[in-house]
């Protein structure tokens, strides 16, 4: 057979590269369509949905994750170093964004422990910076050497001088601003990994990575909410060593631990262990979890409320919530340079958390998500609760 030397043709690259950006740049209704369906999700499955199937499920799951959300926005917004109302608002608004973006079918977004744990290092870190107290009502104690001057004062001058904040805004004021400033910058570097499709990323993070790094950060929550479950005062560390320095203040002032708080903590956790472990080896004959949260929640608050614990024992609670929304309010753009470092590890360990999640209730599930979509939804629900007194969050295991 002959065969014919084929003439090679020259290519050039530039019009190809050309060829390629008109036809992926040009608008058509049916790729406007494509791209608005990606982008919201919910506008694929919502028309799908089979309300006769699903809806008393879904419907018994926001119950109980709404009324269980109560005590959980009281204990993270303590992680966060915020007032528990911010708790409650992250959560709202970040559920109806997710709801809309996101992909997985079983994912509740919202306060997660550890995300509030590493937003509270920030915060706390800033008002030591701008003058603040940390230790309001606590005593002197180990690690607790610092900045004992007027807040006020310091708070006024700080705000001039350097955020540009309002000169009246105090110690609230000025950590729910460091939060919400945070929390925008994470979720712009959230959207921006989505436009450069790093979702990939995920696939090599081991799960030995998270489990060590979901184990450091138990024990450092399990320190931090310790003080709580005793009852006693003592002051917030900060930088290295703060887990030991905490220890020893613990050990330092357990004499002064309430009663009251050590019983009913400890009643609380056994109640909560002993459920757990009951339903995990009878889980195959029963028809659906056991709401123990819920009950320990709902007999706790009564018997704190007619037992009167805070006038009789002095047992602390949680006092009175505001109720209804703040005026939206744009996070302060010097803030945002101030934290802008902190933010690019928040924003990996709040969408790793979510993806793995996400992942795995999808392959238990046989159905599939899209981790770059999931970047841009959890990316959204950080930037646009930000304007509205929240802080950073992602997808809770616990939920």
């Amino acid at each position: 057979f002959l065969m014919e030397r084929k003439t090679r043709v020259k290519i050039n690259r530039k019009e190809v590269m050309l060829a390629k950006l008109r036809k992926s740049c040009s608008c058509t209704p049916k790729k406007l369509k494509n791209f608005v369906m990606d982008f919201l999700p919910v506008l694929r499955w919502l028309p799908k949905y089979q309300c006769k199937e699903y809806i008393w499920g879904d419907v018994m799951s926001g119950l109980v994750i709404g009324i269980i959300l109560v005590p959980q926005a009281i204990a993270y917004s303590l992680l966060a170093g915020l007032k528990p109302i911010y708790s409650l608002y992250t959560s709202f608004f970040a559920n109806i964004i997710y709801f809309l973006m996101g992909t997985s079918r079983h994912v509740s977004v919202g306060i997660f422990s550890l995300i509030s744990l590493m937003v509270g290092q920030v915060v706390d870190r800033e008002l030591l910076l701008a003058g603040f107290d940390l230790n309001d009502d606590a005593p002197p104690a180990l690690g607790d050497g610092s900045l004992q001057n007027d807040s006020q004062s310091n708070t006024t001058a700080f705000n001039l001088t350097v955020a540009g904040m309002n000169a009246e805004c105090g110690k609230e004021c000025y950590a729910i601003g460091i939060a919400t400033a945070l929390t925008f910058v994470a979720g712009v570097y959230q959207v921006l990994m989505g436009i450069f499709r790093l979702g990939f990323v995920s696939m090599y993070l081991s799960e030995s990575v998270l489990d060590g790094f979901a184990t450091g950060a138990s024990l450092t929550i399990l320190t931090a909410q310790v003080k709580y479950l005793i009852g006693i005062k003592i002051p917030r560390s900060q930088g290295h060593g703060m887990l030991v320095i905490t220890w020893i203040n613990i050990l330092r002032n357990i004499p002064q631990a309430n009663l009251c708080d050590v019983i009913t903590s400890a009643i609380c956790i056994v109640v909560l262990v002993t459920a757990k472990e009951l339903g995990d080896r009878y889980k195959h004959k029963l028809k659906f979890p056991l709401p123990t949260e819920l009950v320990v929640i709902v007999v706790a608050t009564l018997v704190s409320h007619y037992g009167k614990l805070n006038e009789v024992y002095a047992s602390s609670v949680s006092g009175a919530i505001p109720t209804g929304f703040i005026p939206p309010k744009v996070p302060h753009f010097n803030l945002m340079l101030r934290v802008a470092v902190d933010a690019l590890p928040l924003a990996i360990v709040s969408f790793v958390f979510t993806v793995s999640l996400s992942e795995m209730c999808a392959k238990k599930y046989a159905y599939t998500i899209r981790a770059n979509q999931e970047m841009f939804a959890v990316g959204f629900c950080n930037i646009i609760p930000s304007f509205f007194h929240s802080f950073a969050t992602s997808a809770a295991p616990a939920k």
